[in-house]
């Protein structure tokens, strides 16, 4: 149902409180992951002898565990049921098109990441002109820090709003409102003399544009047009990012590793040490000297003492495999932790059987099987979306749409290819072999079309070869009768 100006405007404003509340919490997720860590575990007196020294130093795992399930989920295609049995739904073309159109085989990707790293990534399905006769849907995934979607009210699926919010480059801070059956647009001035304002001093929300017109538009959708990819969903409480478990373990992580390069420096330079040494004395007042730089030792100089019970010596250094120990057990519980496979974290891997780290990776590529439950679903409204700009109210429509999924699992090119073997011996079709062998449905197609094409030339090759010839090009497969050519 619309609304008025007044009650949009206070809707923006409620989502706009809900955005600003997010915000330290995303900061904070984002510099963890990108490798922004503050020295948490060190003392202030370590902060004031060593702080300005690693300062910028981080042993970054947390980008690890984030990229590590999102490099697997990659979507390949869509499908959408008719409720028929006998007639199985194969790979839509158009929903494929329209995909590759927004370019998101790529940009898919990069909302998995931000929804690891931020808890939220959002897609965004719209039009330029929704009342062009040849409309064509534009996909865009848009920013956590930017976007914020509601449900309606004992609602999980069913969004009731959203709101992008955005900095222009022109001293304007912009927002635009995303109701079921209107879209409203706003501005406000975020900047004076190009000094940029926080949202608390800046003038309200104005109609965006010269025409006042021009602030609402309707929403042919009749469905707001936002969709939000949770990671790690709950029932009642937020979604979170990967490494929320593994942030305090970076921190620990990090303090080893200083610890064992600042004991590495003094390792390189042991402390010394001298007995039964004579000093000089002083001829004037008969007091030894004792010059500090006697003791300053180097490759070309030496240490001697004029008497023979002297001895010289030099403290033994910290074993820094104490320290590689410590992180060595860190590591194994960010992994246990995160269920990323333990040879994320090593340098090297030697003496490991197949199977051994086939079932390393059983908890992340359990982890990833269940990510694409969730976000197979988003994906699928947004496809449903991008129908309707379309005016295609069946597929927009159509509970039955299905994600096409690459396999979260790795394999060797010869265990996978030993798998799909062995499901044809079992009955399995051929495009469910080639999907399962990781073709996208573009490939599968392509490869039916050769395999059509290559079944032509053999029975036109069978044909003619019987009355001795070799088949022209531009003679059609079916000159000869069918009844003669050999099954």
């Amino acid at each position: 149902m619309p609304v008025t100006a007044q009650e949009a405007l206070r809707i923006t404003r409620v989502l706009e409180d809900e955005l600003d509340k997010r915000q330290a919490k995303i900061k904070l997720w984002n510099d963890f992951y990108v490798g922004k860590h503050n020295l948490e575990w060190a003392s202030d007196r370590f902060r004031q002898a060593f702080g300005g020294l690693f300062a910028n130093f981080s042993d970054n795992w947390c980008e690890v565990v984030c990229s590590a399930p999102a490099e697997r989920l990659v979507p390949v295609g869509f499908r959408f049921g008719t409720g028929d049995d006998k007639d199985p739904p194969a790979a839509d073309k158009d929903a494929q098109r329209i995909w590759q159109a927004s370019s998101m085989d790529a940009w898919a990707r990069v909302a998995h990441t931000e929804a690891m790293v931020k808890s939220r990534a959002f897609v965004l399905v719209w039009v330029e002109d929704p009342e062009a006769v040849d409309a064509e849907p534009e996909i865009t995934v848009e920013d956590a820090t930017q976007c914020v979607v509601v449900y309606e009210p004992g609602s999980r699926r069913r969004r009731k709003a959203a709101l992008k919010r955005w900095d222009g480059e022109d001293g304007y801070t912009y927002a635009t409102l995303y109701l079921p059956d209107e879209i409203w647009k706003w501005r406000r001035s975020s900047s004076v003399s190009g000094l940029v304002l926080p949202a608390s001093l800046t003038s309200g929300w104005q109609p965006r544009g010269d025409d006042p017109d021009q602030i609402r538009i309707d929403n042919p959708l009749k469905r707001v047009p936002m969709v939000e990819l949770r990671n790690r969903p709950r029932l009642i409480d937020d979604p979170s990012p990967e490494h929320i478990n593994v942030m305090p373990l970076q921190g620990a992580a990090n303090k080893l590793v200083i610890d064992m390069l600042t004991a590495s420096e003094g390792g390189a330079f042991p402390a010394r040490w001298g007995a039964g040494i004579d000093l000089p004395k002083d001829p004037l007042t008969g007091q030894e000297i004792d010059d500090p730089e006697m003791w300053r030792l180097s490759v070309s100089k030496m240490l001697r003492a004029s008497n023979p019970q002297a001895k010289f010596g030099n403290f033994e250094a910290a074993d820094l495999r104490n320290f590689v120990a410590g992180i060595t057990m860190i590591t194994e519980h960010i992994s246990a932790l995160s269920r990323t496979p333990p040879t994320y974290f090593m340098g090297k891997v030697e003496n490991v059987a197949a199977d051994a780290l086939t079932a390393s990776e059983a908890g992340l590529t359990s982890k990833c099987g269940e990510k694409t439950t969730f976000l197979g679903e988003d994906w699928e409204e947004v496809v449903r979306l991008a129908f309707l700009v379309k005016g295609d109210t069946k597929r927009g429509n159509n509970p039955l749409a299905e994600t096409i999924w690459r396999d979260v699992a790795y394999r060797t090119e010869a265990q996978h290819i030993d798998a799909v073997l062995k499901k044809k011996a079992l009955g399995v079709p051929w495009r469910q072999l080639m999907e399962d062998a990781g073709y996208t449905p573009t490939q599968i197609d392509r490869m039916e079309a050769m395999l059509e094409k290559d079944a032509e030339r053999a029975a036109r090759a069978l044909a003619f070869g019987g009355m001795g010839g070799e088949p022209p090009e531009d003679v059609p497969a079916d000159v000869p009768e069918a009844e003669e050519v050999p099954a």
